[in-house]
């Protein structure tokens, strides 16, 4: 009976949810509707020590394309789903959800565990190379598992900035 007993155990605890072995997190954009007319796509960019750049002030952060601002060695290796890789940064197709303001759901995951990360949203213009749009956001620690959602509402450029965000071809 005692074996029957830790054999049930063994099997019902190998069926219980894996633990991810990296942390992520999941975000909710918030898009204002004039922007839809301007953008083409998201792109996310998570970058570490954020606190060394502009003091950490997202409000001046977000005023400028983050490649302009910080060396590609500060950008945290993102897995893209589709290809496997890791890349700088990951480019989302407009996928919004319609409502009062418009939002869309995106997910990073495998994301290593640190501190003082900046995690930036950066609305690319339909035409691909201007700055539509961006929003920043400080992270003060990913852990290891599952974090807190984020709620980011994109502030629209009119006109968009004269930078080229795009981080990845």
């Amino acid at each position: 009976m005692k074996r029957a007993a830790l054999l049930l155990a063994a099997v019902l605890s190998a069926c219980g949810p894996e633990q991810p072995s990296e942390p992520g997190f999941n975000l909710e954009l918030a898009v204002q509707r004039g922007l839809l007319d301007v953008i083409g796509g998201f792109q996310v960019a998570l970058v570490t020590n954020i606190s060394s750049v502009e003091g950490g002030d997202c409000t001046v952060i977000r005023t400028k394309c983050i490649k302009d601002q910080v060396p590609a060695s500060r950008f945290v290796p993102l897995k893209n789903p589709a290809t496997n890789m890791t890349q700088p940064a990951l480019v989302f197709p407009i996928n919004l959800t319609n409502g009062t303001p418009n939002t869309q759901d995106l997910s990073l995951t495998e994301v290593p565990p640190g501190r003082d990360y900046g995690l930036i949203i950066e609305a690319i213009a339909k035409d691909g190379v201007r700055l539509a749009g961006a929003e920043c956001q400080f992270v003060q620690q990913l852990n290891a598992g599952s974090n807190p959602r984020v709620l980011m509402r994109i502030q629209q450029y009119n006109p968009p900035k004269m930078c080229d965000p795009r981080l990845v071809p």
